[in-house]
């Protein structure tokens, strides 16, 4: 901002070169159109910002705020680390440098505290914005994922015929699968989680299906080297988005 200030009383001051007199009354112009435009744009910056966490308010740039919402995920790979959470059925990514997620589950019920500050875009000459950045976060209730992971010590094997999955990537997929397996309403899934003789495992293909790039998951209980299916599920390539396949029906149901 400051930056602006300078460059517009710089321009202010070369449009009056061409006089032969900088009169006093010049100067006093010059100050008040200079304040006009600090005290405008700073009017702006604080009055003018609005987010999905709180809807009907107008948000000040660098103020506190503290909320109530439910984990989704975080990324690290991108310029600024990603922590994403739900509140009200709708998803707020925040950028972070919040260094505690990997004890989080997606499900966690968390206390934030964010503001409004500054970022700048890669890709379009570090151009300047404003978005929501996370300040702290505390967990306050377990979710599903967290209360399933302490009940089924088990690990939930990965198979499949390509050997070329990152780490990273297979990680993703593992918490889509906890994800599925801890809210699943499926009576197949729910008495496999029950049972402490589950041995449970998940596949992996590529497939496209109605003009769309899917991961196929197979859900499975493996019993005495016998692998039996119980739920197959289509993960969105492009959009993340989780499917149960519906086999009478043959079609996809979005999970939520």
């Amino acid at each position: 901002m400051k930056q602006l200030y300078c460059l517009a009383l710089f321009a202010l001051l070369f449009s009056c070169k061409g006089n032969t007199e900088t009169t006093s009354e010049n100067i006093e112009s010059i100050k008040t159109d200079t304040l006009n435009l600090k005290e405008t744009s700073h009017a702006t910056l604080k009055d003018t910002f609005t987010s999905d966490l709180r809807p009907n308010e107008k948000l000040k740039i660098e103020k506190a705020y503290s909320d109530i919402v439910e984990f989704v995920a975080f990324d690290d790979n991108g310029d600024y680390p990603i922590f994403t959470i739900q509140k009200n059925k709708k998803i707020i990514s925040f950028y972070s440098d919040f260094d505690d997620a990997s004890t989080l589950k997606r499900g966690d019920i968390l206390e934030v505290k964010w503001k409004i500050d500054s970022v700048y875009i890669a890709g379009e000459g570090e151009k300047l914005d404003f978005g929501e950045w996370l300040i702290n976060a505390k967990k306050i209730k377990e979710g599903n994922v967290s209360l399933f992971l302490k009940k089924y010590k088990k690990p939930i094997k990965f198979t499949s015929e390509k050997d070329d999955y990152t780490d990273g990537f297979k990680d993703y997929l593992y918490t889509q699968v906890t994800y599925y397996l801890a809210n699943s309403k499926n009576q197949l899934v729910k008495n496999a989680i029950k049972n402490p003789d589950a041995d449970l495992s998940y596949s992996i293909e590529e497939k496209d299906r109605d003009g769309r790039s899917y991961y196929l998951l197979g859900i499975s209980n493996d019993f005495e080297h016998h692998t039996n299916i119980i739920q197959w599920l289509y993960l969105d390539n492009e959009n993340g988005n989780l499917y149960e396949y519906d086999l009478p029906n043959d079609k996809l149901v979005e999970f939520r």
